[in-house]
């Protein structure tokens, strides 16, 4: 006996072990009898519908048989062909020929009509195209003359036609033939009729019958030659025709059974069609019988197991009926623990677990009030904070002064003065800003220009610039003055112990969905040491603090993925990377600031 550690795994296997037993016995009996009951239905399905298309080419036969002896006994035609030489035709004997004529119509199985007088008289009509028949003397020599002449006025069928034209062409139709005997002399012969049926008309028949998706349906005469058949498998036609012994196998068949056909079963029936001797023969892929019967065991085994489904869903509601409370207690504990704070058990009793379930409940509520509080407080320390380091790079100058060194510099021939005034009066007007805390990055650029301006007159032999700014990005918004500190620290540090003027490059373009800008110095570099110490505040001089000011700025308003990458080696130049989100629009830059940066 199996220990069990939980009470529903005990309830839940001796609940499937009581209903899988008779559910197993249930379902291999209901396959079994239904299988029996499948095979016994599309038997007689079989049966009877080649029955139904024996019954409807006997018709065929039943019609030609009736027309060739109703144009034999016709007096019109005897008197025609009674007569020592075929002399013109008479009123009645024209009415009779336009029956002739028209008969096809009316019979669509019809293909030809030919009339054969012993006194030179010879009628043809053709459903198709003209052909030219043998003369009769000739025909008398063939063996088709011999037998329908020995029938003696009965009707005599023949597999081809080609007999009867001068072209051995071998039609697709079956031939009837009767001998016109003189109605008031038996022994008087007055000439031959032959009229064909076309087997396209007996294979339409064939063709609008379905038994199976598979099935093949084939007509056989007296002769065991194939007239008709739906084929679905080329291989078993070519099979039969060849196998005479496999022919009288089927058509004598007074049953249905089961028939190996080049390896391959097939459910055998087959109806004859009296008096004439021919058959009709349905085979049926077993295959296909098996394909049903698979149908019904697949059936049978989804219904049983959409049963034992069933049976183990109750069986395991049953048996979570009691613990799912103390379940949900614990799944709502663990996702307390995990981060997820927005918890909330539902109280579905009012019993012990449901008290606690209450009181768990409460719980979570009074510490989210906590946190969302402290949440507030600190969201709001940090815009504080922000506002106060924008405010601390943001510089404040009288523009009049400025305005008045500047020309007073360009009346004295001080040009390079004036220059450095008038780029530093630039500096301040973008900078300010009328008070707004952001810019298009059009205006970064030209502020960073600018002040690049200003320190080359300070120290002209100490670097230059080289700018590649995509015009694109410049209708893009950003913070003011991000760029500014980056290269200040280049300009002071970097190129200070060079003998030689250092290159400074700053570059802008988008990429994957960011702005991208880039300063890079050919100076002398700095180790990882001196990277950490400028991003987090910690190097001596300005620009250590400058620096670690705009990474915070950054991380603070777009998240910490929007940090400053610095790479650098000592003796190997220094770059530093800053990565921007497109913002389009003033309004996009409001909505982004009002959310403290939660994009």
């Amino acid at each position: 006996m199996f220990a069990f550690k939980r009470l529903q795994s005990k309830i839940f296997v001796c609940f499937i072990a009581v209903v899988l037993i008779p559910l197993l016995c249930l379902g291999v009996s209901s396959y079994f009898i239904a299988t029996g009951f499948l095979r016994e239905q599309l038997v007689q399905h079989q049966t009877q519908t080649i029955g139904l298309v024996a019954d409807n080419i006997r018709s065929i036969l039943d019609d030609a048989e009736d027309l060739t002896a109703y144009i034999a006994n016709n007096e019109t035609i005897q008197s025609l062909l009674s007569r020592p030489t075929p002399d013109s035709p008479t009123d009645a004997q024209k009415i009779m020929f336009n029956y002739l004529s028209n008969l096809k119509n009316a019979k669509t199985f019809i293909s030809f009509l030919v009339i054969f007088g012993e006194n030179g008289f010879v009628f043809g009509d053709y459903a198709d195209h003209y052909r030219e028949t043998i003369p009769y003397e000739e025909l008398k020599n063939t063996p088709t003359y011999i037998a329908t002449a020995s029938r003696d006025g009965e009707a005599h069928w023949e597999s081809s036609s080609s007999a009867l034209f001068i072209y051995g062409r071998n039609y697709r139709e079956n031939m009837i033939g009767r001998r016109i005997v003189s109605l008031y002399d038996r022994d008087r012969k007055l000439g031959m009729l032959f009229l064909g049926l076309k087997r396209e008309s007996m294979e339409t028949i064939i063709g609008n019958i379905k038994i199976g998706k598979s099935t093949n349906i084939f007509l056989f005469d007296d002769n065991y030659q194939l007239v008709a058949g739906k084929r679905q498998e080329k291989e078993l036609e070519k099979a039969i025709e060849q196998d005479l012994a496999l022919k009288e196998r089927m058509l004598n068949a007074t049953e249905p059974a089961v028939l190996n056909v080049n390896g391959k079963d097939y459910l055998f029936s087959a109806a004859p069609i009296e008096p004439y001797q021919w058959n009709v023969v349905s085979l049926l892929p077993h295959d296909e019988v098996k394909k049903q019967h698979q149908i019904v065991l697949n059936i049978t085994l989804a219904l049983s197991l959409s049963l034992l489904v069933l049976v183990a869903i109750i069986s395991a509601l049953l048996s979570r009926g009691i613990t799912r409370p103390v379940k949900e207690l614990l799944r709502s504990m663990n996702n307390f623990k995990k981060g997820d704070f927005n918890q909330k058990v539902e109280v579905k009793t009012q019993d012990e677990i449901g008290k606690l379930s209450q009181k768990y409940n409460e719980m979570v509520y009074e510490l989210n009030e906590l946190i969302r509080k402290v949440y507030i407080s600190q969201t709001h320390q940090k815009m504080i904070e922000l506002k106060t380091l924008q405010a601390q790079i943001e510089p404040h100058f009288l523009y009049n002064t400025l305005d008045f060194i500047f020309l007073n510099s360009k009346i004295h021939g001080d040009h390079e003065t004036a220059e450095v005034v008038q780029s530093l009066s630039q500096l301040f007007r973008i900078s300010l800003n009328q008070g707004k805390d952001y810019y298009r990055l059009e205006n970064e650029i030209r502020q960073i220009k600018a002040y690049i301006r200003i320190q080359h007159a300070r120290f002209p032999h100490r670097f230059r610039a080289e700018y590649d700014i995509d015009p694109e990005i410049e209708s893009y918004y950003t913070m003011k003055m991000i760029l500014q500190p980056i290269v200040e620290n280049a300009i002071i540090h970097a190129f200070e112990q060079k003998k030689t003027p250092g290159l400074l490059r700053i570059t802008g373009k988008k990429l994957d969905g960011r702005i991208r800008l880039t300063v890079e110095d050919d100076g002398c570099g700095m180790p990882e040491e001196q990277i950490h110490a400028l991003l987090n505040g910690s190097a001596d001089g300005n620009g250590g603090y400058g620096i670690r000011n705009v990474n915070e700025r950054l991380t603070m308003l777009f998240g910490p993925e929007y940090a400053l990458k610095m790479e650098s080696a000592v003796g190997g130049g220094t770059r530093v990377s800053i990565h921007l989100p497109l913002i389009e629009s003033e309004e996009q830059w409001r909505l982004l600031y009002e959310s403290h940066g939660d994009r």
